[in-house]
Protein backbone atom coordinates (compact mmCIF):
# COMPACT_ATOMS: atom_id res chain seq x y z
CA UNK A 1 0.00 0.00 0.00
CA UNK A 2 1.03 3.27 -0.93
CA UNK A 3 1.88 5.85 1.85
CA UNK A 4 1.44 9.89 1.47
CA UNK A 5 3.32 12.30 3.42
CA UNK A 6 1.50 12.46 6.33
CA UNK A 7 1.99 9.07 6.76
CA UNK A 8 5.67 8.71 6.28
CA UNK A 9 6.22 11.98 8.55
CA UNK A 10 4.03 10.61 11.06
CA UNK A 11 6.18 7.79 11.10
CA UNK A 12 9.70 10.17 11.29
CA UNK A 13 8.14 11.65 14.12
CA UNK A 14 7.86 8.42 16.37
CA UNK A 15 11.71 7.76 15.49
CA UNK A 16 12.17 11.21 16.68
CA UNK A 17 10.89 11.68 19.75
CA UNK A 18 12.57 8.40 20.79
CA UNK A 19 15.35 10.71 20.32
CA UNK A 20 15.21 14.00 21.68
CA UNK A 21 13.55 15.37 25.04
CA UNK A 22 10.25 16.26 25.13
CA UNK A 23 10.98 20.03 24.98
CA UNK A 24 13.13 19.77 21.98
CA UNK A 25 10.14 17.94 20.31
CA UNK A 26 8.06 20.11 21.00
CA UNK A 27 9.88 23.27 20.05
CA UNK A 28 12.00 22.14 17.01
CA UNK A 29 9.84 19.09 15.56
CA UNK A 30 6.01 19.98 16.31
CA UNK A 31 5.71 23.24 13.98
CA UNK A 32 6.86 21.23 10.81
CA UNK A 33 4.36 20.04 8.78
CA UNK A 34 4.61 17.36 5.86
CA UNK A 35 3.76 19.04 2.65
CA UNK A 36 4.62 15.86 -0.48
CA UNK A 37 5.99 13.32 -1.55
CA UNK A 38 7.88 12.59 -4.67
CA UNK A 39 9.17 9.41 -5.52
CA UNK A 40 11.97 9.14 -2.56
CA UNK A 41 11.73 12.73 -1.58
CA UNK A 42 9.40 13.95 1.71
CA UNK A 43 9.46 17.67 1.62
CA UNK A 44 8.74 19.02 5.13
CA UNK A 45 7.34 22.71 6.05
CA UNK A 46 9.39 24.91 8.19
CA UNK A 47 8.37 28.38 9.66
CA UNK A 48 11.84 30.41 9.14
CA UNK A 49 15.11 30.42 7.24
CA UNK A 50 16.91 30.01 10.56
CA UNK A 51 14.53 26.99 12.11
CA UNK A 52 16.02 25.20 9.01
CA UNK A 53 19.41 26.23 9.94
CA UNK A 54 19.06 25.12 13.50
CA UNK A 55 17.64 21.64 12.42
CA UNK A 56 20.02 21.03 10.55
CA UNK A 57 23.35 22.14 13.02
CA UNK A 58 21.95 20.41 15.71
CA UNK A 59 19.63 17.41 14.89
CA UNK A 60 20.72 16.11 11.37
CA UNK A 61 21.38 12.86 12.78
CA UNK A 62 18.04 12.29 14.08
CA UNK A 63 16.37 13.60 10.85
CA UNK A 64 18.53 11.47 8.62
CA UNK A 65 17.63 8.18 11.11
CA UNK A 66 14.05 8.93 11.19
CA UNK A 67 13.59 9.02 7.21
CA UNK A 68 16.03 6.23 6.73
CA UNK A 69 13.41 4.20 8.95
CA UNK A 70 11.01 5.82 7.10
CA UNK A 71 11.71 5.46 3.78
CA UNK A 72 15.18 2.94 3.42
CA UNK A 73 18.79 4.54 2.81
CA UNK A 74 17.69 5.94 -0.21
CA UNK A 75 15.22 8.25 1.30
CA UNK A 76 16.26 12.32 1.17
CA UNK A 77 14.37 15.04 3.03
CA UNK A 78 13.64 18.36 1.47
CA UNK A 79 12.92 21.48 3.29
CA UNK A 80 10.39 24.58 1.93
CA UNK A 81 10.67 27.45 3.68
CA UNK A 82 7.80 29.84 4.20
CA UNK A 83 7.75 33.24 3.90
CA UNK A 84 5.21 35.72 5.47
CA UNK A 85 4.68 37.03 1.43
CA UNK A 86 3.60 33.18 1.38
CA UNK A 87 6.72 32.51 -1.45
CA UNK A 88 8.31 29.27 -0.43
CA UNK A 89 11.83 28.44 -0.55
CA UNK A 90 12.87 24.89 -0.79
CA UNK A 91 16.05 23.56 0.35
CA UNK A 92 17.18 19.73 0.39
CA UNK A 93 18.79 18.23 4.08
CA UNK A 94 22.28 17.67 4.69
CA UNK A 95 21.72 14.06 4.47
CA UNK A 96 24.81 12.92 3.44
CA UNK A 97 24.31 14.55 -0.58
CA UNK A 98 23.67 17.84 -0.87
CA UNK A 99 25.02 20.93 1.31
CA UNK A 100 21.86 22.82 2.31
CA UNK A 101 21.57 26.17 -0.29
CA UNK A 102 21.38 28.77 2.79
CA UNK A 103 22.24 31.12 0.36
CA UNK A 104 19.09 30.71 -1.92
CA UNK A 105 16.62 31.27 0.98
CA UNK A 106 15.02 34.28 1.76
CA UNK A 107 14.84 35.48 5.31
CA UNK A 108 11.59 36.31 5.99
CA UNK A 109 10.86 40.13 5.84
CA UNK A 110 10.47 42.20 9.25
CA UNK A 111 8.11 44.37 10.58
CA UNK A 112 8.36 47.48 12.65
CA UNK A 113 6.57 45.10 15.68
CA UNK A 114 8.85 42.33 15.52
CA UNK A 115 11.50 41.66 18.24
CA UNK A 116 14.14 39.41 17.44
CA UNK A 117 14.08 36.79 20.79
CA UNK A 118 17.68 35.56 21.09
CA UNK A 119 15.94 32.91 23.61
CA UNK A 120 13.79 31.01 20.68
CA UNK A 121 13.78 30.69 17.13
CA UNK A 122 13.32 33.76 15.01
CA UNK A 123 10.26 34.61 12.57
CA UNK A 124 7.21 35.11 15.16
CA UNK A 125 6.03 38.30 14.60
CA UNK A 126 5.65 39.28 18.29
CA UNK A 127 7.46 36.10 20.65
CA UNK A 128 6.03 35.84 23.44
CA UNK A 129 9.81 36.49 25.92
CA UNK A 130 10.29 33.05 28.19
CA UNK A 131 11.65 34.57 31.21
CA UNK A 132 13.94 31.27 31.92
CA UNK A 133 13.03 31.42 35.93
CA UNK A 134 13.35 28.70 38.24
CA UNK A 135 9.82 28.86 39.55
CA UNK A 136 11.04 27.10 42.87
CA UNK A 137 13.15 30.32 43.52
CA UNK A 138 10.69 32.88 45.74
CA UNK A 139 10.89 35.35 48.82
CA UNK A 140 8.48 33.00 50.69
CA UNK A 141 11.56 29.91 50.60
CA UNK A 142 14.00 32.09 51.02
CA UNK A 143 15.19 32.33 54.80
CA UNK A 144 15.62 36.21 55.97
CA UNK A 145 18.47 36.88 58.40
CA UNK A 146 20.95 39.73 59.65
CA UNK A 147 23.44 38.47 57.02
CA UNK A 148 20.35 39.22 54.18
CA UNK A 149 18.37 41.53 55.17
CA UNK A 150 18.70 44.36 53.62
CA UNK A 151 19.09 42.52 50.18
CA UNK A 152 15.93 40.61 50.89
CA UNK A 153 14.20 43.93 51.50
CA UNK A 154 15.48 45.44 48.86
CA UNK A 155 14.50 43.24 46.09
CA UNK A 156 11.01 42.37 47.63
CA UNK A 157 10.51 46.51 46.99
CA UNK A 158 11.76 46.56 43.36
CA UNK A 159 9.59 42.73 42.64
CA UNK A 160 6.46 45.20 44.55
CA UNK A 161 6.91 47.99 42.19
CA UNK A 162 9.49 47.15 39.52
CA UNK A 163 8.69 49.91 37.17
CA UNK A 164 8.91 52.44 40.41
CA UNK A 165 11.35 51.49 42.59
CA UNK A 166 13.35 54.22 44.45
CA UNK A 167 16.64 52.81 43.76
CA UNK A 168 17.86 51.76 40.30
CA UNK A 169 19.60 49.42 39.22
CA UNK A 170 19.64 47.21 42.72
CA UNK A 171 22.90 45.42 42.97
CA UNK A 172 23.43 42.19 45.13
CA UNK A 173 26.57 41.00 45.86
CA UNK A 174 28.51 38.39 47.57
CA UNK A 175 30.43 35.41 48.14
CA UNK A 176 28.79 32.52 46.21
CA UNK A 177 26.61 30.21 47.52
CA UNK A 178 24.92 32.37 49.81
CA UNK A 179 21.69 33.10 47.43
CA UNK A 180 22.48 35.81 45.37
CA UNK A 181 20.70 33.91 42.10
CA UNK A 182 17.77 33.19 44.51
CA UNK A 183 17.27 36.51 45.38
CA UNK A 184 17.11 37.40 41.77
CA UNK A 185 14.83 35.22 40.48
CA UNK A 186 12.67 35.53 43.17
CA UNK A 187 12.29 39.17 41.84
CA UNK A 188 11.57 37.65 38.91
CA UNK A 189 9.12 35.13 39.60
CA UNK A 190 7.28 37.54 41.94
CA UNK A 191 6.44 40.03 39.02
CA UNK A 192 5.58 37.41 36.94
CA UNK A 193 3.11 36.33 39.07
CA UNK A 194 1.97 40.29 40.41
CA UNK A 195 2.05 41.57 36.70
CA UNK A 196 1.83 39.06 34.14
CA UNK A 197 1.53 41.86 31.22
CA UNK A 198 4.88 42.58 32.24
CA UNK A 199 8.15 41.11 30.50
CA UNK A 200 10.79 39.26 32.67
CA UNK A 201 14.19 38.15 31.58
CA UNK A 202 16.71 36.12 33.99
CA UNK A 203 19.96 35.72 31.73
CA UNK A 204 23.37 35.17 33.14
CA UNK A 205 26.29 37.05 31.87
CA UNK A 206 27.69 34.69 29.86
CA UNK A 207 24.76 34.46 27.92
CA UNK A 208 24.24 37.47 27.12
CA UNK A 209 28.13 37.46 25.59
CA UNK A 210 27.16 34.19 23.37
CA UNK A 211 24.20 36.53 22.16
CA UNK A 212 26.34 39.29 21.29
CA UNK A 213 28.57 37.09 19.76
CA UNK A 214 26.14 35.45 17.59
CA UNK A 215 24.03 38.64 16.75
CA UNK A 216 27.71 40.30 15.40
CA UNK A 217 27.98 36.76 13.76
CA UNK A 218 24.87 38.07 11.72
CA UNK A 219 25.20 41.58 11.66
CA UNK A 220 22.15 41.83 13.94
CA UNK A 221 23.24 43.72 17.04
CA UNK A 222 20.19 46.69 16.22
CA UNK A 223 17.66 43.43 16.39
CA UNK A 224 19.58 42.28 19.77
CA UNK A 225 19.04 46.02 21.49
CA UNK A 226 15.45 45.71 19.77
CA UNK A 227 14.87 42.80 21.58
CA UNK A 228 16.00 44.32 25.43
CA UNK A 229 14.35 47.21 25.00
CA UNK A 230 11.17 45.14 25.77
CA UNK A 231 12.29 43.85 28.89
CA UNK A 232 10.01 45.24 31.92
CA UNK A 233 12.68 43.98 34.50
CA UNK A 234 16.27 42.46 33.58
CA UNK A 235 18.01 40.00 35.64
CA UNK A 236 21.47 39.11 35.08
CA UNK A 237 23.50 36.90 37.09
CA UNK A 238 27.38 37.52 37.79
CA UNK A 239 28.44 41.07 36.16
CA UNK A 240 31.65 40.34 37.48
CA UNK A 241 32.23 37.95 33.98
CA UNK A 242 31.96 41.20 32.16
CA UNK A 243 36.00 41.44 32.99
CA UNK A 244 37.79 41.55 29.87
CA UNK A 245 34.52 41.82 27.31
CA UNK A 246 35.26 44.83 25.80
CA UNK A 247 32.39 44.75 23.40
CA UNK A 248 29.43 43.28 25.61
CA UNK A 249 30.88 46.38 28.44
CA UNK A 250 30.10 48.53 25.57
CA UNK A 251 26.34 47.48 24.11
CA UNK A 252 25.44 46.70 27.80
CA UNK A 253 26.33 50.18 28.90
CA UNK A 254 24.33 51.21 25.92
CA UNK A 255 21.49 48.76 26.91
CA UNK A 256 21.85 49.91 30.76
CA UNK A 257 20.97 53.75 30.08
CA UNK A 258 17.91 52.93 27.26
CA UNK A 259 16.28 50.63 30.18
CA UNK A 260 16.91 53.14 32.90
CA UNK A 261 15.72 55.84 30.99
CA UNK A 262 12.41 54.21 30.16
CA UNK A 263 12.02 53.49 33.31
CA UNK A 264 12.86 49.67 33.05
CA UNK A 265 13.83 47.40 36.51
CA UNK A 266 17.30 46.41 36.35
CA UNK A 267 18.50 43.66 39.05
CA UNK A 268 22.28 42.73 38.79
CA UNK A 269 24.69 40.30 40.89
CA UNK A 270 28.34 39.61 41.44
CA UNK A 271 30.24 38.10 43.59
CA UNK A 272 32.46 41.31 44.95
CA UNK A 273 31.81 44.99 45.75
CA UNK A 274 31.20 47.39 42.63
CA UNK A 275 34.25 49.30 43.49
CA UNK A 276 36.10 45.93 43.05
CA UNK A 277 34.58 44.70 39.80
CA UNK A 278 37.43 44.92 36.75
CA UNK A 279 35.21 46.27 34.32
CA UNK A 280 34.75 50.07 32.75
CA UNK A 281 34.35 52.95 34.96
CA UNK A 282 31.56 54.24 32.84
CA UNK A 283 29.77 50.92 33.92
CA UNK A 284 31.10 51.09 37.50
CA UNK A 285 29.37 54.28 37.93
CA UNK A 286 26.00 53.49 36.42
CA UNK A 287 25.50 50.54 38.51
CA UNK A 288 26.29 52.79 41.74
CA UNK A 289 23.69 54.93 40.76
CA UNK A 290 21.31 52.90 42.49
CA UNK A 291 21.36 50.51 45.58
CA UNK A 292 24.12 47.89 46.54
CA UNK A 293 22.96 45.24 48.67
CA UNK A 294 25.45 42.66 50.28
CA UNK A 295 25.03 38.90 51.73
CA UNK A 296 27.42 37.83 54.36
CA UNK A 297 27.97 34.73 55.64
CA UNK A 298 24.50 33.39 57.37
CA UNK A 299 24.91 32.85 61.28
CA UNK A 300 24.66 29.44 62.90
CA UNK A 301 20.67 30.02 63.56
CA UNK A 302 20.43 31.15 60.28
CA UNK A 303 22.09 27.99 58.50
CA UNK A 304 20.05 25.47 60.58
CA UNK A 305 16.73 27.14 59.57
CA UNK A 306 18.04 27.38 56.11
CA UNK A 307 18.73 23.73 56.37
CA UNK A 308 15.44 22.84 57.88
CA UNK A 309 13.45 24.64 55.40
CA UNK A 310 15.12 22.56 52.59
CA UNK A 311 14.42 19.47 54.53
CA UNK A 312 10.62 20.06 54.60
CA UNK A 313 10.78 20.21 51.04
CA UNK A 314 12.14 17.41 50.72
CA UNK A 315 9.77 15.98 53.76
CA UNK A 316 12.57 15.40 55.84
CA UNK A 317 12.76 15.97 59.23
CA UNK A 318 16.50 16.37 60.55
CA UNK A 319 16.67 16.14 64.08
CA UNK A 320 18.47 19.60 65.98
CA UNK A 321 21.63 18.18 67.02
CA UNK A 322 22.27 16.79 63.88
CA UNK A 323 21.39 20.18 61.72
CA UNK A 324 23.65 21.86 64.32
CA UNK A 325 26.51 19.48 63.70
CA UNK A 326 26.32 20.10 59.97
CA UNK A 327 25.63 24.02 60.05
CA UNK A 328 28.72 24.14 62.62
CA UNK A 329 30.93 22.47 60.02
CA UNK A 330 29.20 23.83 56.61
CA UNK A 331 29.45 27.67 57.25
CA UNK A 332 30.51 29.24 53.97
CA UNK A 333 27.94 28.25 51.45
CA UNK A 334 24.61 27.35 51.33
CA UNK A 335 25.13 25.62 48.27
CA UNK A 336 27.08 22.50 50.34
CA UNK A 337 24.25 22.46 53.31
CA UNK A 338 22.14 21.55 50.05
CA UNK A 339 24.79 19.21 48.79
CA UNK A 340 25.08 17.48 52.16
CA UNK A 341 21.16 17.32 52.55
CA UNK A 342 20.92 15.72 49.26
CA UNK A 343 23.19 13.04 50.64
CA UNK A 344 21.41 12.49 53.49
CA UNK A 345 18.03 12.10 51.41
CA UNK A 346 19.61 9.59 49.53
CA UNK A 347 21.31 7.35 52.57
CA UNK A 348 18.21 7.78 54.66
CA UNK A 349 16.07 6.41 51.47
CA UNK A 350 17.94 4.23 49.44
CA UNK A 351 20.04 2.75 52.86
CA UNK A 352 17.31 2.87 55.79
CA UNK A 353 20.25 5.08 57.73
CA UNK A 354 19.26 6.58 60.89
CA UNK A 355 19.52 10.73 60.59
CA UNK A 356 21.77 10.49 63.51
CA UNK A 357 25.34 12.30 64.22
CA UNK A 358 27.33 9.33 62.82
CA UNK A 359 25.29 9.78 59.31
CA UNK A 360 25.84 13.62 59.24
CA UNK A 361 29.48 13.14 59.90
CA UNK A 362 29.74 11.08 56.99
CA UNK A 363 28.13 12.80 54.69
CA UNK A 364 29.93 16.09 55.79
CA UNK A 365 33.10 14.88 55.73
CA UNK A 366 32.48 14.70 51.98
CA UNK A 367 32.19 18.54 51.50
CA UNK A 368 34.19 20.14 54.29
CA UNK A 369 38.38 20.13 55.03
CA UNK A 370 38.45 18.94 58.31
CA UNK A 371 35.39 17.02 61.01
CA UNK A 372 37.14 16.60 64.34
CA UNK A 373 37.29 12.56 64.32
CA UNK A 374 37.45 11.80 67.77
CA UNK A 375 36.84 13.60 71.15
CA UNK A 376 39.67 13.77 72.95
CA UNK A 377 41.04 14.98 76.81
CA UNK A 378 43.30 17.77 75.33
CA UNK A 379 39.63 19.05 73.29
CA UNK A 380 38.03 18.85 76.50
CA UNK A 381 40.19 20.81 78.21
CA UNK A 382 40.24 23.46 75.68
CA UNK A 383 36.46 24.02 75.46
CA UNK A 384 36.36 24.48 78.73
CA UNK A 385 38.95 26.84 79.59
CA UNK A 386 37.80 28.81 76.44
CA UNK A 387 34.67 29.09 78.06
CA UNK A 388 35.72 30.19 81.43
CA UNK A 389 38.52 32.28 79.88
CA UNK A 390 41.25 30.31 80.90
CA UNK A 391 44.63 29.26 79.80
CA UNK A 392 44.99 25.32 79.97
CA UNK A 393 47.52 25.77 82.06
CA UNK A 394 45.47 26.98 84.52
CA UNK A 395 43.53 23.69 84.54
CA UNK A 396 46.68 21.65 85.65
CA UNK A 397 48.26 24.05 87.99
CA UNK A 398 47.76 24.13 91.69
CA UNK A 399 45.75 27.22 91.90
CA UNK A 400 42.72 27.29 94.30
CA UNK A 401 41.09 29.96 92.82
CA UNK A 402 37.26 29.13 92.90
CA UNK A 403 36.69 29.95 89.24
CA UNK A 404 39.41 27.54 88.00
CA UNK A 405 38.97 25.00 90.57
CA UNK A 406 35.15 24.56 89.38
CA UNK A 407 36.46 24.42 85.49
CA UNK A 408 39.02 21.87 86.43
CA UNK A 409 36.21 19.81 87.83
CA UNK A 410 33.90 19.75 84.99
CA UNK A 411 36.97 19.26 82.79
CA UNK A 412 37.65 15.88 84.73
CA UNK A 413 34.01 14.73 84.45
CA UNK A 414 33.73 15.43 81.09
CA UNK A 415 36.91 13.46 80.58
CA UNK A 416 35.83 10.50 82.24
CA UNK A 417 32.28 11.05 80.77
CA UNK A 418 33.55 11.56 76.92
CA UNK A 419 36.73 9.30 76.67
CA UNK A 420 38.50 5.86 77.84
CA UNK A 421 40.78 7.65 79.81
CA UNK A 422 41.34 5.89 83.24
CA UNK A 423 40.86 8.03 86.57
CA UNK A 424 44.63 7.75 86.91
CA UNK A 425 44.92 9.02 83.85
CA UNK A 426 42.85 11.93 84.51
CA UNK A 427 44.89 12.69 87.00
CA UNK A 428 47.87 12.87 84.99
CA UNK A 429 46.27 15.10 82.87
CA UNK A 430 45.46 17.91 85.34
CA UNK A 431 48.51 18.05 87.29
CA UNK A 432 49.14 14.83 89.00
CA UNK A 433 46.13 14.67 91.07
CA UNK A 434 45.63 11.24 92.28
CA UNK A 435 42.43 9.08 91.68
CA UNK A 436 40.24 10.49 94.40
CA UNK A 437 40.87 13.78 93.81
CA UNK A 438 39.30 12.75 90.54
CA UNK A 439 36.51 10.91 91.87
CA UNK A 440 35.34 13.83 94.12
CA UNK A 441 35.36 16.18 91.19
CA UNK A 442 33.00 13.92 89.26
CA UNK A 443 30.52 13.61 92.11
CA UNK A 444 30.92 17.16 92.70
CA UNK A 445 29.82 18.09 89.32
CA UNK A 446 26.68 15.40 89.24
CA UNK A 447 25.56 17.14 92.61
CA UNK A 448 25.85 20.47 91.06
CA UNK A 449 23.61 19.55 87.20
CA UNK A 450 21.11 18.28 89.70
CA UNK A 451 20.38 21.44 91.63
CA UNK A 452 22.46 24.42 90.28
CA UNK A 453 20.43 25.84 86.82
CA UNK A 454 23.38 27.55 85.97
CA UNK A 455 25.65 24.92 86.50
CA UNK A 456 23.45 22.75 84.22
CA UNK A 457 23.30 25.31 81.60
CA UNK A 458 26.72 25.66 81.04
CA UNK A 459 27.47 21.52 80.50
CA UNK A 460 24.66 21.22 78.23
CA UNK A 461 26.58 23.94 76.03
CA UNK A 462 30.08 22.61 76.72
CA UNK A 463 28.63 19.00 75.30
CA UNK A 464 27.75 20.48 72.25
CA UNK A 465 30.54 22.01 72.08
CA UNK A 466 32.57 18.94 72.48
CA UNK A 467 30.14 17.10 70.28
CA UNK A 468 30.31 19.22 67.58
CA UNK A 469 34.22 19.57 67.36
CA UNK A 470 34.23 23.12 68.54
CA UNK A 471 36.64 22.86 70.53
Amino acid sequence: MRQDHSTIWDNCLRTIRDSVDPQSYRTWFEPIKPVKLSSNELTIQVPHRLFYEWLEEHYVDVLKNSIHKAMGRNGKLLYQVLNRTNKRNHLKAENGHDKPATKSVRPDETTADQVRNPFVIPGIRRPHIESNLNPRFTFDNFIEGDCNSLARNAAKAVADKPANTAFNPLVIHGPVGLGKTHLLQAVGNHVAERFPRKSVLYVTTDQFTNQIIDSIQRNAIADLLNFYQHIDVLLVDDIQQLYNRTKTQDIFFNLFNILRQNNKAIVLTCDRPIKDLNIEDRLKSRFQWGLTADLSIPALETRMAILKSKAQTEELSIPSDVAEFICHHVQENIRQLEGVLNNLVLRHGVEGRDLDLDLAREVTEKFVDRINQEITPENIQKAVANHYGLEVEKLQSATRVRQVVLARQISMFLVKEYTESSLKSIGNLFGGRDHSTVLYSIRTIKNLMETDDEIRSTMEELEKQIKLGQA
